[in-house]
């Protein structure tokens, strides 16, 4: 059969069951594992709109806790500020070894920075896509 109606639902835990919403139909049903939220959310949709289940197709999205959320997306924001100051960090290195290596030899780089011959080669190298 042909899809005849699309719907979002949103499903969350409430005690022991989860409540699944569809806001567009403005009803409500639950399920007790969430195994079973996708064929409650598509047997409600069905019913209410009087269609065959297979003529329904319903986007469901699990909502976490509010709190679990907010802690996800800090956590987020903080990965993404740590891979910004990590870039900034990678292309200041790479600037004081290039500036150093214009005065010094890599030895004497590398045993200033306390980092290996290797290290300083390689920071050299680097462009700073690369890096």
């Amino acid at each position: 059969m042909t899809i005849k109606r699309e719907l979002e639902a949103v499903a969350h835990k409430e005690g022991k069951w989860w409540e699944i919403h569809i806001h567009e139909l403005d009803q409500v049903t639950q399920a007790s594992r969430a195994k079973d939220i996708q064929d409650m959310a598509t047997d409600l949709a069905a019913v209410v709109l009087n269609l065959d289940p297979d003529e329904v197709k319903v986007n469901v999205t699990l909502r976490a806790p509010d709190d679990a959320m907010q802690r996800w997306t800090q956590a987020r924001d903080d990965i993404e500020k740590a891979q910004e100051l990590s870039a900034k960090g990678a292309a200041e290195s790479r600037a004081v070894v290039a500036e150093l290596s214009q005065q010094f030899t890599i030895t004497e780089v590398a045993r200033m920075l306390g980092i290996s011959t290797q290290r300083v080669s390689q920071l050299k190298a680097k462009k700073p896509a690369d890096a």
